[in-house]
């Protein structure tokens, strides 16, 4: 008889306390992410039809690309992703189409991201959304062009 008294009393007591919590949210931390820019040589002149991929920085030894798109006829480029929210991307600039329009290095580009990249704070586990431009020099590849 006790036991059940007592059992029932903190059972209300437990209850009514775990109302002052909130709610309880389920989920994965993420955030949008939107990088965009121009490829050039080193002249300054756009190059089109250049790959642009994004990776993640991570401690293995072979990170997986987000995405991957390629310059337009201007050499400008653009990509929006959600991702586990992270402070450092590369941006992996690789010329695909041989000497059509020149022959280039491939070039592995640093993107931090800061707080002040986030146009849009999110709540939650929803970090919010971030803008980077990132512009992109490729250096002519001289054995390419011979």
């Amino acid at each position: 008889g006790t036991n059940w008294a007592l059992s029932g009393l903190m059972a209300l007591v437990g209850f009514s306390g775990c109302e002052k919590l909130g709610p309880v949210e389920y989920g994965v931390p993420h955030a949008d992410y939107e990088f965009f820019g121009k490829v050039t040589n080193e002249q300054g002149e756009p190059i089109p039809d250049i790959q642009v991929k994004i990776h993640e920085k991570t401690d293995n030894r072979f990170p997986h690309g987000l995405d991957s798109t390629r310059t337009d006829a201007n050499g400008k480029y653009k990509m929006s992703f959600s991702n586990f929210p992270t402070n450092e991307y590369h941006l992996i600039a690789t010329d695909k189409d041989g000497k059509e329009n020149g022959s280039y290095q491939s070039d592995t580009t640093r993107v931090e991201i800061t707080n002040d990249d986030f146009y849009k704070k999110g709540k939650g586990w929803y970090d919010g959304s971030a803008r980077k431009e990132v512009d992109i020099i490729l250096k002519t590849d001289e054995q390419a062009e011979e």
